[in-house]
């Protein structure tokens, strides 16, 4: 697996999508003809961030799939036929190359894309209007937050590939969402740890 340079590592860790452009333009120019899968990481990069209905609209196709994911796992328990076939190609379209099962590279660069938008989407996780009780009127507590972090987490990787026996398409996604929720803990406890702490 190629070593991530200062540069790149700055570039998975930028969470907004100008600045993450920026900073891969110039890794481009500075380090990418060392990098055999820099056309796979533009590639994660131009579809994640492309409307393709509207190239001028500003999206996160990889944040709008986990969201996803949370939402069919609350469904998916009727029709889960029809559920699995539409994460498997949501899944299949964020990994954009078959490869990224074979090469270490690839999956190492779908892995960091995944933990970019897991680490944004912790970011909302902050905010006062998250999971906020009584018809959104009175704010949740930190740990009533963080329950509630670890089980939507839960739910849109590990949970939903259970629910829809997806574990084996889902493997890549599933290991980097564990990661960096695993990143996010003081106490380093894995998502699956956490999750059956909080069903004892």
């Amino acid at each position: 697996m190629t070593e991530r340079s200062e540069l790149l590592e700055s570039y998975y860790e930028e969470l907004d999508p100008a600045r993450r452009r920026d900073i891969l333009a110039s890794y481009e120019e500075a380090e990418g003809a060392d990098d055999p899968v820099l056309s796979y990481r533009k590639d994660l990069m131009s579809y994640r961030y492309t409307d393709p209905k509207d190239p001028s609209r500003q999206v996160d196709q990889f944040m709008m799939a986990l969201l996803t994911f949370m939402y069919i796992f609350k469904r998916g328990i009727i029709f889960p036929g029809r559920y699995a076939k539409e994460v498997r190609g949501l899944v299949r379209r964020m990994e954009r190359d078959e490869k990224v099962h074979t090469d270490k590279d690839m999956a190492d660069a779908f892995k960091m894309e995944v933990r970019n938008a897991v680490r944004r989407y912790f970011d909302t996780c902050k905010s006062d209007s998250y999971h906020k009780k009584f018809f959104g009127i009175q704010a949740s507590s930190a740990d009533e937050k963080e329950t509630q972090r670890c089980l939507d987490t839960w739910r849109m990787s590990l949970g939903i590939a259970e629910r829809l026996s997806l574990k084996d398409e889902m493997t890549l996604l599933c290991q980097a969402v564990d990661e960096e929720y695993r990143l996010s803990r003081a106490d380093g406890l894995s998502l699956e740890e956490a999750y059956r702490k909080l069903h004892k």
